[in-house]
């Protein structure tokens, strides 16, 4: 397997995750390939696999200084989001709801309450209210993206928020030296937002509650080095590495010209929103209907541009385990490697 070069010149890496699953093997079966999934698919076999080396969060081309291993989520999620880190120390906080599944907590994460900008500013004043004399300061640049202040670092490992979804709570607890008194405060966290005027109207008209707050990825900014030119996405983790590094930063594109574009002027990474996790027939058909958008706006263009020769290598990253595949204008045109049908590219959950 080769390894992948972010630095070439006019390259693009583009990392859609989920775009390949995982989805339950029982619905591969059900997938509709339209004729521009097909398109990205007969792309993609003619791809090959390579290594993406080291990676901050799965993110390649960033080198961080001073980070401890672990990358501080928090604090460049928060310079992505358009805040001020500064050299405090900063959780990524995000809200959740906390489901009671049988005899165990589960979360659902922000995606799920559909939170608006004045519930997210009552939440939060409420909370700082309560707890600024345990140093603590949540804000939220967005409504569904928090952080969390500590004005002494708790000697807490807490799980991020992925590592949380869908297993027990129980199983996914802080550890450290500190663990049973920030246990203490998440608790009562819990109990605060859950009695709040908020979430008594969020009952009322039969919505989920913001009953919890995660924590994780925490840390002060780091110095980060980056080896693009060019940064596009939404994902304030990925926008902070970009801003820390003092690259250009601009929003996701639905579209696959500005990318191209990008590109053609010198190294781009282009990190789209994660698609819908599949668990059940709606999240199905959400995740569905995404790879079908994706395919539609970027398959033809992608073909076109490396046929051009406007980029010299387009690496496609599907995440969530999934090896990075690499495009060049000369494996376009290997027309002797076997077209293979999309669903057989999915990832089975």
């Amino acid at each position: 397997m080769a390894q992948a070069r972010p630095d070439q010149r006019n390259a693009c890496y583009l990392r859609v995750p989920g775009l390949l699953g995982p989805i339950p093997a029982d619905a591969m079966q059900l997938v509709d390939a339209s004729p521009a999934v097909e398109r990205l698919a007969g792309l993609l076999s003619k791809a090959r696999r390579v290594r993406t080396g080291e990676a901050a969060a799965g993110i390649p081309g960033f080198a961080l200084e001073s980070a401890g291993g672990a990358v501080p989520a928090g604090p460049l999620g928060l310079l992505g989001a358009g805040g001020s880190p500064g050299d405090d120390f900063w959780f990524r906080a995000d809200p959740i709801h906390l489901l009671a599944d049988r005899d165990q907590l589960r979360l659902l994460g922000p995606e799920t309450l559909d939170l608006d900008r004045d519930e997210a500013g009552q939440l939060v004043a409420a909370f700082n209210d309560y707890f600024h004399d345990d140093g603590l300061e949540l804000v939220a640049p967005l409504p569904d993206t928090w952080f969390l202040r500590c004005s002494t670092p708790p000697r807490v490992d807490p799980v991020p928020l992925h590592a949380a979804r869908d297993v027990p709570l129980g199983s996914v607890q802080p550890r450290g030296e500190d663990a049973p008194w920030w246990q203490a405060r998440l608790n009562e966290m819990q109990m605060l937002l859950h009695g709040h005027a908020v979430n008594r109207e969020r009952e009322r008209q039969g919505r989920l509650l913001v009953n919890g707050i995660w924590p994780w990825g925490g840390g002060v900014l780091p110095r980060v080095s980056g080896q693009w030119d060019t940064v596009l996405s939404d994902e304030p983790l990925v926008r902070g590495l970009g801003v820390a590094a003092g690259l250009a930063v601009e929003p996701w594109s639905d579209e696959a010209e500005p990318v191209l574009q990008a590109a053609e002027a010198g190294p781009t990474l282009a990190v789209a929103p994660e698609l819908p996790a599949v668990r059940d027939g709606e999240s199905f058909q959400a995740w569905e209907a995404e790879v079908h958008g994706f395919s539609e706006a970027w398959a033809a263009p992608l073909e076109r541009a490396l046929r051009q020769r406007r980029c010299t290598s387009v690496t496609l990253d599907a995440g969530l385990g999934s090896s990075p595949r690499r495009l060049t204008p000369a494996s376009v045109l290997a027309f002797w490697r076997r077209r293979r049908a999309f669903v057989s590219l999915l990832a089975s959950a």
